[in-house]
């Protein structure tokens, strides 16, 4: 049996948004290598949405929007099992989890989704303070039938 090892990306970014595009076409180039998976056409779209979310919250919250600072990104794409995992790590202030409150879905409000699509479009996401930065894990299980 021939394993195949995970095809893997770093991007060192600075923390702008400018440079955000520079993920999402890294995740669509990677989920080319893989046939049969279940709702194609949303399934890039959805971990693109989830990782530039995670990577803005990173920017405007972690960084202040500073321009200063950067995000470390590891994205993997692993065949046993098929599953894109993304890990992001920055050197900004740690997110506060116990202050945060997901949104009321019957109101209407101007921020505060982010975190919650993540969470939804994500099939596993982890928070984890660490001394001097911050890591945040996404997994998203593709379900290919063939590669």
């Amino acid at each position: 049996m021939n394993a195949r090892h995970p095809e893997v990306v770093w991007l060192d970014l600075p923390a702008r948004y400018t440079y955000l595009h520079l993920l999402s076409d890294c995740i669509a180039d990677l989920l080319q290598l893989v046939e049969g998976t279940t709702e194609a056409e949303l399934v890039p779209a959805n971990i693109q949405l989830a990782a530039h979310e995670a990577c803005t919250n990173i920017v405007g919250h972690a960084y202040g929007n500073t321009g200063d600072g950067r995000i470390n990104i590891k994205i993997a794409l692993e065949f046993d099992p098929t599953r894109m995992t993304i890990e992001l790590q920055d050197e900004g202030r740690p997110f506060d989890s116990a202050k945060y409150t997901a949104p009321n879905l019957d109101e209407v409000q101007i921020h505060g989704y982010g975190l919650f699509l993540i969470h939804s479009l994500m099939d596993e996401v982890t928070y984890t303070p660490l001394p001097g930065r911050n890591r945040w894990y996404l997994v998203k299980n593709l379900f290919a039938e063939g590669i």
